[in-house]
């Protein structure tokens, strides 16, 4: 709690609450007392061990709430006010806030005066709807930044609809509440407020106060009761009562909350909260949700990695989902691949629903429980670009200080976000570090262009010459560069006099059990890229030929026409046999493919890298050896 809004002695304050709080059946321990700090505002201190664990009991009699509005609510005190003719017209909660701002201007005349104006004012308020641009800086980044925003607007909303409402009422009070006072009473209320569900059981919930009690400040490890007698009192106990010395202060306990709850509720934050989590809101749209409905990939069959499937139960677009660092109390996801356990089933099933679209896969034909290699190398460079994006916004470590409570308790919040959104980055980050290492499963350009130039140092040297000339130099012709190495890879291998199986016919050795040869009939999505290497493709690669004008397409759909079986021990790749027409447009379908099915975006050195999805084979290696993902990654000091 912080300081009062007004310029006062807080003694005779505290002691006049604890007079009218008596007086009309609240109890109080005699072992304690109300004092007043400028950085703790009204709390509670111990004068001795406490003799009974009942610290403080308040009567329904003397809660404050949107029934006190209600003549048929018999058990609070009714209050007769111009706003009982809001009722139905103003929604419940922001009538409740208007109570609470009319009876703070009734002063002495409101039968919850000591109380109320023990209540701290709005220039102690420290929750983000009150903060100004330099004190929401300290936010940006994190998902509290626009939901304080959203907030703030929506009250603006309710505020102008009440005074509009009030005024057509001709209710006096539509004159004299601003944006501020609504704020102040929805603080008032966010911060201090119990919800109604015990002491009214059976009733709509709402949110109640209950003076005196309400006064105590928020420890994680306070060893509190709650002890509601329905209809009746509310009761807050503290347990191990007998150990408290004097000046000691008394805590209740808010149950665990995340950061942004506390900053956003109340205006504080626990430094190194032991349940902090990042929260993620990641909606389908709505034309993918239906998509993905019929194919069946919203069905609980159809979620990958053995995770649990209690998240198709909620509303994808309303739910948070939160990721989780290493070491959390709540533990991390069930997931069959380690390094997917500290991000929420849902979102990892969202991106294996993407990859399954994209690589056009039938789910009936994919074993969900572990979808093998190539589904979660596709996951994995999904969630981490993703997340790496996520992080630029959010970085690890903010070079400003703080120069208020609003600022340092944000900051807190913000580092420990950061905090955790860096750590699942640099788990992801190192799992994607091992599939690039060398004879790992991704082939960047640069990488497999220095194997090439190892083996056919010419056909590397006229390809280059091909990427300048035609100005194919940057990250977006990527796609279409990998379609041309692609086809001068395979095409230089197909009319080589010697064919031994170097370092690049490994690679597409893998790509071909993937990646048969197409028909002709089976046509191509992407014409424009087809027709440029039809066209173009003699000015990236140089293939022998008796005919001086001959294209490469041509010589390649000669070198079909003359295909013959090959023997049991020749290297000749296996997805040709035999006499082949039109081999060479066929290839640059096949090209096309791959590119684009295998091809997958990498997240590194700051930019996204697309790379080759392939296994380099080795003698010493299974082809079909997946175990990697099915190993947790070790990080260094550098999380990699």
């Amino acid at each position: 709690m912080q300081k009062s809004s007004q310029d006062y002695d807080a003694r005779p304050l505290a002691e006049s609450l604890v007079a009218w709080f008596t007086q009309h059946g609240g109890r109080l321990s005699p072992d304690v007392q109300l004092v007043h700090s400028d950085s703790r505002g009204f709390h509670m201190r111990a004068l001795r061990p406490l003799s009974s664990p009942v610290v403080a009991s308040c009567p329904l009699g003397l809660t404050l709430s949107y029934r006190n509005l209600d003549p048929s609510q018999k058990e609070v005190l009714p209050i007769g006010s111009p706003l009982q003719q809001c009722r139905g017209k103003i929604p419940d909660h922001i009538l409740t806030y208007l109570l609470l701002i009319e009876q703070r201007k009734e002063g002495e005349n409101s039968p919850w005066h000591a109380y109320i104006a023990c209540l701290p004012g709005p220039e102690s308020m420290t929750t983000p709807i009150w903060f100004d641009e330099d004190d929401m800086a300290f936010l940006a980044g994190t998902s509290l930044a626009p939901a304080a925003r959203e907030r703030r607007n929506d009250l603006h909303q309710q505020w102008e609809h009440a005074v509009k409402v009030m005024r057509e009422l001709d209710i006096a009070l539509a004159d004299e509440i601003d944006l501020e006072s609504l704020l102040w009473a929805a603080t008032i209320f966010t911060s201090r407020a119990f919800i109604s569900t015990h002491i009214l059981p059976g009733t709509e919930t709402i949110p109640i106060l209950f003076p005196v009690i309400d006064i105590l400040n928020h420890s994680v490890f306070a060893k509190v009761e709650w002890d509601f007698q329905p209809h009746q009192s509310f009761a807050l106990k503290c347990l191990e009562s007998d150990t408290f010395q004097p000046g000691q202060e008394l805590f209740n306990n808010y149950a665990p909350k995340q950061n942004d709850e506390l900053l956003l509720g109340y205006g504080f934050c626990l430094e190194d909260n032991p349940i902090e989590q990042f929260a993620l809101k990641l909606a389908f749209p709505p034309q993918l949700q239906q998509y993905a409905q019929e194919l069946g990939l919203l069905n609980a069959e159809s979620v990958p990695f053995g995770m649990s499937t209690a998240f198709l139960d909620a509303d994808p677009n309303k739910e948070q989902h939160f990721l989780r660092a290493r070491g959390h109390p709540f533990g991390r996801y069930d997931n069959h691949i380690p390094f997917f356990r500290d991000i929420p089933p849902y979102i990892v099933h969202f991106f294996f629903i993407q990859t399954v679209l994209a690589l056009d896969l039938d789910v009936r034909n994919i074993n969900v429980e572990r979808p093998g290699e190539r589904i979660t190398v596709q996951v994995l460079v999904l969630l981490h670009q993703a997340l790496e994006q996520r992080c630029s916004s959010l970085p690890l470590s903010l070079q400003q200080v703080p120069t208020n409570d609003k600022q340092r308790y944000a900051k807190l919040y913000r580092d420990g976000q950061a905090k955790i959104i860096h750590s699942v980055r640099r788990e992801l980050k190192a799992a994607v570090a091992r599939l690039r290492a060398p004879n790992g499963l991704l082939l960047s350009i640069t990488e497999s262009m220095a194997t090439f130039a190892a083996e056919n140092p010419t056909g590397a040297q006229k390809f280059q010459q091909g990427l300048v000339q035609h100005e194919l130099q940057g990250p977006e012709d990527e796609g279409v560069v990998w379609t041309l190495l692609l086809m001068v890879f395979i095409s230089s291998m197909l009319t080589a006099e010697c064919k031994t199986e170097g370092a690049t016919f490994s690679m597409l050795r893998d790509v071909f059990t993937r990646h048969p040869l197409p028909a002709l009939e089976d046509g191509v999505e992407d014409a424009e890229t087809f027709t440029f290497i039809d066209e173009n493709l003699d000015d990236f690669l140089h293939l022998p030929s008796i005919d001086a004008d001959a294209t490469p397409v041509d010589i390649l759909d000669d070198v079909g026409l003359a295909f013959v079986n090959q023997s049991v021990d020749d290297s000749t790749p296996t997805f040709v046999s035999g006499r082949t027409e039109n081999l060479g447009a066929r290839i640059i379908m096949w090209a096309l493919k791959v590119a684009e099915q295998d091809v997958v975006p990498v997240f590194e050195n700051g930019t996204i890298s697309k790379c080759l999805y392939a296994r380099r084979r080795r003698a010493e290696v299974e082809s079909s050896d997946e175990e990697w993902m099915y190993h947790d990654v070790v990080l260094d000091s550098e999380g990699v």
